[in-house]
């Protein structure tokens, strides 16, 4: 016996760290494919860390306004600001929040550019950028760039960063099931019931004849923000920087600023929705009273 565990442990001593054998060879092997597909896949920028960096220089680049006016102007590119943010415990005074694009974690693979899988929020805006800014234009398929817009008129809310086949701001009514026909990841409610969402369609797929979202579903107009002057204001050019509320045209509801927090892959930003929020007196609270800006951010407090 005393024999046997000698020659045991002589033999032992014949086994070093760069002798793979069994198990270890093929541990050695994986290993081996493993350094080998990241430096693949670090070659031709696939890694999810080098995605994501192309994911925010595409979506935060700096975007130019469109030329302060009185007036806003078909063609003209925008920020949809909310005038006033009631958060609880929170100053929102040098937020200036904006409607924003973002795109959620499982999509960063897929794409690093703005997409239907996009989704919108409300977000701090400390300058004008890709996910946040949007070009007015026409509702009615007519070429009216350089029109004043007009409170009651139809228009749409396009991408700034898709020229070929242009992303347009939508919303639905429910299913017949009454599910949302709009996919996303956050949710608000009113009373118990969702509200609708709002998602991104190219344009192509609406001026389809037998597509899924009608063309009509991407059409806003605007109303005076004091319920007594809608019916007097009607027609009249919309100003720049001014409390109005944004009104779905298929629906019937208004783009609302929800006070509800969400973490996104850009920080801390709040829900929006397409929903009607009025007081007692049948006036729009500060949810669904926004202003269409040109790039000065004055505050109005509703």
């Amino acid at each position: 016996m005393p024999c046997s565990v000698s020659n045991f442990e002589s033999g032992s001593n014949r086994y070093r760290s760069n002798v793979r054998i069994g198990n270890w060879f093929e541990d050695h092997c994986l290993e081996e494919d493993k350094m080998s597909s990241f430096r693949k896949m670090r070659d031709r920028g696939e890694l999810l860390v080098e995605k994501a960096r192309t994911l925010f220089d595409n979506f935060q680049r700096e975007v130019q306004l469109a030329a302060p006016k009185h007036d806003i102007m078909i063609g003209a590119v925008i920020q949809l600001m909310p005038v006033y943010m009631n958060i609880l415990d929170m100053d929102t005074s040098e937020l200036h929040p904006a409607l924003s694009v973002v795109i959620n974690e499982h999509a960063i693979r897929s794409s690093q550019t703005i997409n239907e899988d996009c989704e919108l929020t409300v977000a701090p805006s400390e300058r004008p950028c890709v996910r946040n800014s949007f070009r007015i234009v026409s509702g009615d398929e007519q070429d009216r760039t350089g029109e004043r817009l007009k409170y009651g008129q139809r228009f749409r809310l396009e991408c700034v960063e898709s020229p070929d086949d242009p992303i347009l701001l939508y919303s639905a009514p429910k299913l017949t099931n009454l599910s949302q026909s709009i996919s996303t990841s956050f949710n608000s409610q009113k009373y118990g019931e969702l509200n609708l969402p709002l998602g991104l369609v190219h344009r192509s797929k609406i001026m389809c004849p037998d597509g899924d979202i009608p063309k009509a579903f991407t059409n806003w107009f605007c109303m005076h923000v004091d319920p007594n002057k809608r019916f007097e204001s009607e027609g009249e050019t919309l100003p720049s920087n001014s409390p109005l509320v944004i009104v779905h045209a298929a629906t019937n509801r208004n783009l609302a600023a929800e006070n509800v927090v969400i973490q996104t892959l850009f920080g801390p930003e709040f829900l929006v929705s397409v929903q009607n929020y009025r007081n007692v007196f049948k006036r729009e609270i500060w949810k669904n009273v926004w202003m269409i800006s040109n790039g000065h951010h004055t505050r109005t407090d509703n």
